[in-house]
């Protein structure tokens, strides 16, 4: 059995204790954190919490499974004496982590990506016994597995946080690496013979880089040391006076790049004949200062430090005063100080072999005090240890309980029993969770994307080489009747065929030129004719074989095309785009063009419409009349829905519905479906897009406004959108049919006019190019 210290349920009753007081003071739960445009980054304050709360809760814990189901989180299933809870790490390039949160998800073993294998492999039925950060001031966290608690350690997980340049490195101690720098010197302090990797999220080799390969078989070497110096760096760990502290921020801020604003950007050349005082450039930001100055410190930490002292995020150097600075260096003071606490509790918690020794609890409620403190500031999305060292009341900072309590509680699928086995997710776990979740979920959205369009392609690429040789075979077989004719002149000639000879003079049918016809001298001129008929003969027998396949050929191309501008417009951006591309996906395995890949929601929905409420129980009788009834009302209900969930909506000026469709099941629903012969029918001509009605009611005229509105949707929702004016047919849905053994969303029309549509003019297009300046303004860390 795993013995875990008394102190963890201490902390976990404490947290818990903490949320549900705030909940029972406060008269109204706190707003739900709102949609963030870009991720906060995942600084050292918030690796300094999250190891701590992994350190008080999850050591030691039973590693039960690792399961990396993206490809860029990895989560291990933990077991303690409390219950289950899981390590989430992940090395996304915008939202890197490591904190506990919900069990892990249950996936196929063929579903498990390398990384995940491996840790499985390696880390299952081991005890994680270190939760640490080696070194100060860097976002590494470490964590350590031995065979049981009190055993050395065997193998290490190191998490890097650090952005872009994020990543994960399993590795063995104390084994001597096989590749890179060798030494013979097994006891010393060479790394050769510290950790080997055993296996990289991300991996880097020799010959893309000499100084820190990452790679199996080499051995680990820690990032190298981040800019700045370390806050608690002058001398017995103390920090900085305010005075070091000061010239500090200020000679960082000074090589800070100056920005220009956009609209100096924009008038720079109207301006030339300004003064020449006029720098266009923005003064130097204590926010940079710090940033650059001082380790560990990041800009959403450095505009709430700012905050918590009173002032303004973008304040400049030379606008605060003498005593200004002492605010700003008691906030910075108490920050540096309270994570050198933690991480200093941190070390001595390692160093310590007993689980149950005095100093094990002073050092651990050393920590469940910090975090019990700790504040949320979700205006900056900043994760603060320390308590505000000024009297001013911070806006925008809630407890951390409460952040945690507020947060989304949205979770992974999890199975139910797993839920009810496990521990409550704790409060930074929570926060964090609910934080980055998203981005987790698109990264899922956008690797299934990638398969599916691959599939899609790789289909489109070889129906293009069909339908591209079938034409070639056509075009040889379109001049059979020259070969034919060819053959009737040899033999209406033939008597002045010399035997012996090579060729044979004849009289065009047509003109009556005389010309030269080539004879095989070894078979005769009749032979010769004789195998021209054959060959003739062949070619109208290819002709009238191959142009049914291309036919069918060129249906497949233009259904594929179609496909492919279906998944393009699928940006992951809702539920609703996620099942319209497990829709494309199931769509495209019943077609046998690509391989399945587990369950989605796809194939529920029509488990579900097979089903169609047939369930009954024992004794009552499912053949009644209102069973049956209420059967069947279920199944239309499913299948409308079903139906609707790959339709987009839009509401015309004048309030008319218009209804766009997401894919193929999209549109065939719309074309055959919910289309009405009072309703018009839009496509782009000429092009893959997507299927558009105008409902109206019976007896109504769509005016020339409407038809603009719905021809501009269907323009922007196809291939050409990017054209400025596009031709598109319209008619009623009377006329549009599906031909027989069509693929699904196929259609043909036997009567169209046309019209132009405008995609730039659309609603979604305005939005797009909202959504494109926002990110052009969006900054990064």
């Amino acid at each position: 059995a795993v013995c875990a210290p008394a102190r963890r349920g201490h902390l976990r009753t404490q947290a818990i204790a903490t949320r549900v007081s705030a909940d029972a003071d406060a008269p109204a739960a706190p707003p739900a954190p709102p949609a963030r445009k870009k991720l906060p980054a995942f600084d050292y304050t918030a690796l300094v919490a999250s190891v701590a709360e992994i350190r008080a809760l999850a050591v030691p814990t039973k590693v039960e499974v690792a399961v990396q189901a993206d490809a860029y989180t990895l989560v291990l299933g933990l077991r303690g004496l409390e219950g289950k809870t899981a390590l989430h790490v992940s090395w996304h390039p915008d939202a890197a982590r490591v904190s506990l949160g919900p069990p892990p998800p249950r996936v196929h073993k063929t579903e498990n990506l390398s990384f995940g294998e491996q840790a499985q492999a390696v880390l299952r039925n081991l005890i994680l016994v270190q939760a640490s950060v080696p070194e100060p001031w860097e976002r590494v966290a470490v964590f350590g597995f031995a065979a049981r608690p009190g055993d050395a350690v065997a193998f290490r997980l190191h998490v890097e946080t650090q952005g872009r340049n994020s990543n994960a490195v399993l590795t063995q101690v104390g084994a001597r690496a096989d590749r890179g720098k060798k030494t013979s010197d097994p006891g010393g302090d060479d790394p050769t013979f510290a950790d080997k990797i055993v296996a990289c999220a991300y991996q880097v080799g020799s010959s893309q880089t000499s100084v820190r390969p990452l790679s199996p078989g080499f051995a680990y070497q820690p990032p190298p040391p981040a800019p700045g110096v370390a806050p608690d760096a002058f001398g017995d760990g103390a920090c900085a006076d305010r005075e070091t502290f000061r010239e500090a921020v200020t000679a960082a801020a000074a090589t800070a790049p100056k920005k220009q604003s956009r609209a100096k950007k924009k008038n720079e050349a109207e301006r030339t004949d300004l003064d020449t005082s006029d720098t266009f450039t923005d003064a130097a930001s204590v926010r940079d200062g710090l940033v650059r100055a001082w380790r560990g410190v990041s800009p959403a930490l450095a505009r709430s430090l700012l905050k918590d002292a009173g002032f303004d995020a973008g304040v400049a150097v030379g606008d605060l005063s003498d005593k200004d600075w002492d605010a700003t260096h008691a906030e910075w003071t108490a920050w540096a100080r309270t994570i050198s606490s933690v991480v200093s509790s941190l070390e001595r918690l390692d160093e310590t072999t007993d689980p149950t020794s005095n100093s094990v609890t002073d050092e651990s409620s050393a920590a469940d005090r910090y975090l019990a403190t700790a504040r949320w500031r979700e205006d900056e999305g900043q994760l603060l240890l320390h308590a505000a060292a000024s009297d001013l009341k911070a806006e925008g900072a809630l407890c951390l309980a409460a952040a945690a309590a507020a947060a989304s509680t949205r979770a992974d699928a999890t199975a139910a029993e797993d839920l009810a086995r496990s521990m409550p997710v704790p409060p930074v776990g929570a926060l964090f969770f609910s934080v980055y979740g998203e981005a987790k979920d698109t990264d899922v959205f956008r690797r299934e994307k990638d398969r599916v369009t691959q599939g899609a392609r790789a289909a489109l690429k070889k129906t293009r080489q069909k339908v591209s040789a079938f034409r070639k075979q056509i075009a040889d077989a379109a001049d059979f009747e020259k070969t034919k004719t060819a053959a009737d002149e040899i033999m209406a000639y033939l008597h002045g065929y010399v035997e012996g000879s090579n060729s044979i003079e004849v009289f065009d049918f047509e003109t009556g030129e005389a010309r030269s016809v080539a004879i095989d001298p070894l078979v005769g001129a009749k032979a010769t004719a004789e195998k021209l008929y054959k060959q003739a003969r062949k070619r109208k027998r290819t002709a009238s074989a191959v142009e049914p396949l291309l036919s069918a050929a060129v249906a497949e191309e233009a259904y594929l095309e179609q496909i492919e501008f279906s998944l393009s417009e699928l940006s992951g951006g809702g539920a609703d785009d996620a099942l319209a591309l497990e829709e494309i996906a199931q769509e495209l395995v019943d077609a046998r063009l690509i391989k399945p890949a587990g369950k989605g929601a796809a194939a529920q929905i029509r488990e579900e419409q097979e089903r169609g409420g047939k369930k009954g129980g024992k004794g009552k009788k499912s053949s009644s009349a209102a069973s049956a009834a209420k059967n069947k009302n279920n199944k239309k209900r499913l299948a409308r829905e079903a139906a609707m969930s790959n339709v987009r909506r839009y509401v015309a000026p004048s309030g008319k519905e218009v209804l766009v469709g997401r894919n193929s099941t999209g549109n065939e629903a719309v074309s055959l479906k919910l289309g009405q012969d009072q309703d018009v029918w839009f496509h782009v001509r000429g092009a893959p897009g997507a299927h558009v009605i105008l409902r109206q009611q019976p007896g109504e005229t769509a005016s020339a406004e409407e038809m603009r509105f719905a021809a501009d949707l269907a323009a922007f929702h196809s291939k050409l959108r990017t054209g400025g004016k596009v031709l598109v047919s319209f008619t009623s849905p009377k006329f549009v049919r599906k031909p027989s053994g069509a693929r699904l969303g196929m259609v043909t029309m036997d009567k169209e006019s046309v019209m132009t549509g405008r995609p730039d003019d659309t609603e979604p297009a305005a939005a797009e190019r909202a959504g494109k300046g926002e990110k052009d303004n969006a900054g990064a860390w």
